[in-house]
């Protein structure tokens, strides 16, 4: 019998810190290639679906947009606003849905 792929999802939820500890990270470099190709800047906003713990959305943050990050799992919903709390000079937040 296959796992539900929605069911497998929700595991992480149940382990974040776990989750985003083992988890690979995105290269700095990734994040300034996608700044450098857009033309992002402080005046942007980006929306993120599936932010999990918010690997992306503090890289994001960290190019100065305005990120509304959306996640459906409330524990790293926590996390992920934990990794962005010191943007709070930007208009980035992260939304339990």
């Amino acid at each position: 019998m296959r796992p539900n792929r929605h069911d497998l999802g929700r595991v992480f939820n149940e382990v974040p810190e776990l989750y985003d500890r083992v988890r690979p990270g995105y290269p700095d470099e990734l994040f300034a290639d996608l700044g450098a190709i857009t033309g992002m800047d402080e005046r942007s906003s980006v929306l993120e679906v599936g932010c999990g713990t918010g690997q992306a959305t503090r890289s994001l943050a960290a190019l100065g947009c305005s990120v509304t990050a959306i996640e459906p799992g409330a524990a790293m919903v926590a996390l992920a606003r934990q990794r962005i709390a010191s943007f709070h000079n930007r208009r980035s937040r992260v939304v339990d849905v």
